[in-house]
């Protein structure tokens, strides 16, 4: 395995890691500013003052880990897929509404027409997206692409779950679509990389 390619898919680790202490320590310095008085309402529920702060902190560090975790997933299978297969960003022309002039394919690989939709996990619970989703398939399809999705790990509300399922049962009639285990089993069979062990092999040393 190129060496070249390990060492990029460090940097995009370090990259989105060093962008989110630097956001979390902006809004920690931010928080330090903020009005305290909304603590004693969260009081009226059970919740003491200590409690109340670590709430607020981590409400704000959570939407900030679950940007930069998404991004770096996303960004680190379209590097291994480029990279191995040849594959590259595309945008199609959206053929079947209105909504969208075109729409985003994350990773294209013209050897064989597979186009990727990569997803970290996509816990939306918004029935339009499955609109959305069948919309952008039927585009894929129509220009003469194969679509394949690929989320590495299922969202935990039952509706979330129900979307994505459905949305899942629409890749799969029209090409296919890999969740959780099989997500990262396809990354390695299809590229010849285990990106799976190469970035949680970090994990043993590496801690926020």
């Amino acid at each position: 395995m190129p060496n070249s390619l390990r060492s990029r898919l460090d940097e995009i680790v370090q990259k989105h890691r060093n962008a989110l202490q630097r956001q979390v320590a902006a809004r920690r310095r931010e928080m330090e500013e903020n009005s305290l008085e909304h603590l004693r309402l969260y009081e009226l529920l059970g919740f003491a003052e200590d409690e109340g702060r670590k709430i607020d902190l981590y409400q704000n560090i959570g939407r900030f880990v679950y940007k930069y975790a998404g991004a770096l997933i996303e960004e680190a299978t379209v590097a291994v897929i480029s990279e191995l297969k040849g594959g590259r960003p595309l945008r199609i022309p959206n053929t079947v509404s209105s909504s969208l002039k075109q729409f985003a394919i994350d990773c294209f690989v013209e050897q064989d027409n597979k186009a990727h939709e990569i997803k970290w996990r996509d816990a939306t619970t918004d029935g339009d997206h499955v609109y959305k989703e069948r919309s952008k398939v039927q585009c894929i399809v129509a220009a003469g692409m194969i679509p394949v999705r690929v989320m590495f790990y299922m969202p935990n509300r039952k509706q979330a779950v129900r979307i994505q399922l459905r949305i899942i049962e629409t890749y799969r009639a029209s090409g296919e679509a890999y969740v959780n285990r099989e997500a990262w089993n396809y990354i390695r069979e299809y590229t010849g990389f285990d990106l799976y062990g190469h970035l949680y092999e970090r994990t043993k040393d590496v801690r926020l």
